[in-house]
């Protein structure tokens, strides 16, 4: 039978067990670690700066930093809150005894001001991984409030006598009492011990003393009702922490989820060049400003080199030129984490560099976009891509939202508008690290990446009305960051030439795997529509004209890709060294599609922001993709679908596929009024050969539409929305692509689990699928293995396609009758013969030797 007590012995051992933890933490008051699973802060050895560090997860990053030894919250609003990651309250039955000095950064008397703090203990966020609480937790509140009292649970139950002085030490004694926990918070003179206030709670729930324990400075919701003001307790005030100490049974000791210094790493790997982007938090002026790159040689670890930590992204890259890419690498950055007294710690992250598996018959590309991080950390996503074991990820856009994390956005000033978009950034980081860490991947970042509903980046020009008239918000210096961040990693841009006020570009090549990818910003360059096209209503991107004419929208001169994409292009399509297939990769599909829009269901006549428009911009960039047969990857539309695009005509360009989102906030759907033409037998009805809303032939191969009514649980609400993740397989061996696609939640070892229609396969020359008019000769080729054919038009000099075929024979189609050129190229020894003059026949017979 459990010992019971009364109050006044619960207090006097509460009293007993919290002087005693003031003796136990001087076993760390020199950076000594802790025993077992004790635990004392460290910043009175750490340097000045904003990452509080490894041990630490503040809400939000830019409101709060070490100064002179103390933690402080720097802004006056409600529930900023700091999580200790490397200690929880465990799910064994315990005692738990905490402590932490605080008070006001104006030094005032606590009882004199406004706000509130103290400590949050067990809490528990909707999803099970301990991530899940740093965003969406809740749990048990204990604190001072602006009077001077202590409460515990709600602010409005304080009582007591208040506390005066400027610091205090608050100590936290709990432990099991019959069925439930007795629980008693005092408040203690700083410098005496001596008891100034007590508060005491009985027969709580043991699930209260499960989860995350955190510092709060200002209880409250963070977000409040427009016009309140404050928060329970009396509004919000500025404080400072310092010497949190815990122990007790009930703690369980978590070094493993230590969060840095070394966040997460990206790399790829192309041509024979490493690129490899270390990414770091906020550090300070006194610690170190490089990051190590090492790699494992004989059993030893060898420094490649060391780069400097960008002031403003935070981001160390490293750039490693004649990298051996036939076998697996075992890499680590190193960093050496500063204390004030002069101590250092070396701190690694480490992972392998796979080699390029040139020879491997299918190449898998994981599509990733779209994450609000309604379900953060998306362990059913990461979870299932790991089973895939994808060669590369693709974040195609929208790597977190405005509202990530919670606390909306801060846009200025600069120094803490980048603060703000880092901690959003490390969300991200946070999720796909274990993958990044072993596999290559690209980041293209899309419109909510530059806090921007849509964006129309009007090359580079600073918005100068509303946003559909084009231009960003946010300062360059602020985008540099986001590009950095997302892309310093990736190849070398194919003109590093920023636009305009200095934004940076990151568009260009990546071969991998003997895949040639073009990774593309579609937004960068991109006409905004308000002024340029018709007036549309209240918003200058949503059509809901009933008549509206799409012939009135197609304005010359308006761009999509701009000139200098084009011209990547132009030149990627004819560069086939060390590729056998093409795909672009980029934010978003080259339609518009969706009919229905928003949890509203708003139907829309056309949207602007797709990108069917700029019709004739659209058009161009289409003629280049297509003649290089290439594949296009993308995602942002929040509607997972499989798309062929027509040009002149029906399936006349390449196939496309719009991933769905992780966790999807904005539902779009693609419901039309008439039933497809040509579908395939017994494929739904919205399958089929459409026009798209700028009257572009649209064929749609395969859709997922979300449900009609969304659930209130996270993972159910994302499933509802068709959020989950897609893959792309492409097959060199056979020229075709597999276009795979699962809802969340779904067991992807099992057959049948994909969206209804998936998976999708297609053979390469279907993304070029305009009709042939006519034929050259077959090609009997010898002295080369799967050569490069480009044929070109001798009448207009243009090139009308160029593949790498696969075997010795290959009869070359046209889309006209004349003469044409054909180049047959082996890329390895540079050797090319060259065709003039060849004829094209509706029926051709003729039979050509080709011998390199």
């Amino acid at each position: 039978m459990p010992q019971r007590y009364t109050r006044r012995e619960f207090v006097r051992s509460s009293a007993t067990v919290t002087t005693g933890l003031a003796v136990a933490s001087q076993l760390t008051a020199h950076g000594e670690d802790a025993p077992g699973s004790a635990f004392a802060s460290r910043w009175a050895s750490t340097p000045d700066r904003v990452w509080l560090g490894p041990e630490y997860w503040a809400n939000p990053l830019q409101d709060w930093r070490i100064a002179a030894g103390r933690l402080e919250c720097i802004k006056a609003a409600p529930d900023r809150n700091v999580h200790l990651l490397t200690r929880a309250l465990g799910e064994q039955p315990g005692d738990l005894r905490m402590a932490v000095r605080l008070g006001r950064l104006d030094e005032g008397a606590l009882d004199g001001g406004a706000g509130t703090a103290g400590f949050r203990l067990g809490v528990r966020g909707p999803l099970a991984d301990y991530r899940n609480c740093l965003l969406f937790g809740s749990g048990l509140d204990a604190g001072i409030t602006a009077k001077g009292q202590l409460f515990i649970g709600e602010v409005s139950d304080a009582s007591g006598p208040s506390v005066s002085g400027n610091e205090v030490e608050l100590r936290v004694a709990a432990e099991p009492r019959g069925s439930g926990y007795a629980m008693v918070l005092t408040a203690h003179d700083a410098v005496t011990g001596a008891v100034l206030a007590e508060a005491v709670r009985e027969n709580l729930p043991p699930e209260r003393f499960i989860g995350s324990l955190a510092l709060v400075a200002n209880f409250g919701p963070a977000q409040r009702p427009r016009g309140k003001q404050g928060n329970a307790g009396g509004g919000a005030g500025r404080f400072w922490f310092a010497d949190w100490r815990l122990a007790g049974s009930k703690v369980a000791r978590h070094d493993e989820r230590a969060f840095g210094p070394i966040l997460f790493s990206q790399y790829t790997l192309s041509g024979g060049t490493l690129k490899m982007t270390a990414q770091m938090p906020p550090l300070g002026r006194d610690d170190e400003q490089s990051v190590r790159l090492e790699v494992e040689r004989d059993g030893a670890w060898v420094e490649l080199g060391r780069e400097p930590i960008h002031a403003e992204a935070r981001t160390a890259t490293f750039r490693v030129l004649a990298w051996n890419d036939d076998q697996d690498v075992s890499y680590r950055l190193a960093y050496s984490l500063r204390s004030s007294n002069g101590a250092t710690t070396e701190h690694h992250w480490a992972g392998t560099v796979r080699r390029d598996p040139v020879d491997r018959d299918a190449i898998t590309v994981a599509d990733v976009s779209c994450n609000w991080h309604s379900a953060f950390p998306n362990t059913w996503c990461v979870d299932s891509i790991a089973q895939l074991d994808p060669d590369l990820l693709a974040f195609t856009g929208d790597q977190f939202y405005e509202g990530s994390g919670g606390y909306g956005v801060q846009r200025a000033p600069l120094k803490m508008a980048i603060l703000d978009v880092l901690r959003k950034w490390y969300l991200h980081g946070w999720t796909w690290r274990e993958l990044m860490r072993d596999r290559p991947s690209v980041s293209i970042p899309d419109d909510h990446d530059v806090y921007q509903g849509n964006v129309w980046g009007e090359s580079g020009a600073a918005r100068h009305g509303t946003q559909e008239m084009g231009g960003y918000d946010m300062p360059p210096e602020w985008v540099n960051v986001v590009h950095r961040t997302q892309t310093a990693h990736h190849p070398d841009p194919f003109d590093s030439t920023p636009v305009e006020r200095g934004i940076s570009v990151y568009y260009g090549p990546m071969t991998y795997g003997r895949i040639s990818f073009a990774v593309l910003a579609d937004r960068q360059f991109k006409s905004g529509p308000q002024g340029k096209v018709p007036p549309t209503g209240d918003r200058g991107d949503h059509v809901v004209d009933p008549n509206f004419d799409p012939k009135t929208a197609d304005v010359p001169g308006l761009e999509l890709l701009g000139q200098r994409q084009l011209e990547f292009l132009r030149q990627w399509a004819t560069d086939w060294r060390g590729a056998e297939m093409k795909a672009v990769i980029s934010q978003t599909i080259f339609t518009a599609m969706a009919t229905t829009h928003g949890a509203e269901r708003q139907r829309l006549r056309a949207d602007y922001d797709a990108n069917g428009w700029p019709q004739a911009a659209r058009n161009a960039a289409l003629q280049e993709i297509r003649r290089a047969f290439a594949f296009h990857l993308a995602g942002d539309q929040h509607l997972p679908a499989v798309v062929h695009y027509g040009i002149e005509e029906h399936r006349d360009a390449g196939v496309a596929f719009a991933g769905p989102a992780i966790n999807c906030v904005y539902p779009r759907w693609f419901e039309p009024t008439n039933s497809g033409a040509r579908r395939a037998p017994g494929a739904p009805e919205n399958t089929g050969d459409f026009r798209d809303h700028f009257d572009h032939p649209l064929t749609v191969l395969a859709v997922a539409n979300p449900a009609e009514k969304f659930r209130n649980t996270p993972l159910e609400n994302a499933l509802d929305r068709a959020s989950g993740i897609g893959l792309v397989r492409f097959d060199k061996s056979r020229r075709r692509i597999t276009i795979e696609c699962w809802p969340l939640l779904a067991d992807i070892s099992q057959p049948g689990s994909q969206f209804a229609g998936w998976p999708i396969v297609i053979d390469a020359h279907a993304n070029y699928g305009r009709r042939p008019a006519a034929l050259l000769p077959t090609l009997a080729i010898s002295g080369v293995e799967n050569p490069v054919i480009r044929v070109t038009d001798e009448t207009t000099g243009e090139m009308v396609y160029n593949l790498r075929m696969r075997g010795g024979s290959f009869q070359p189609w046209v889309f006209g009758l004349g003469e044409y050129t054909v180049a047959v190229m082996d890329l390895d020894s540079q050797r090319t013969v060259r065709l003039q003059h060849v004829v094209a026949r509706e029926n051709n017979d003729q039979k050509m030797d080709v011998a390199l």
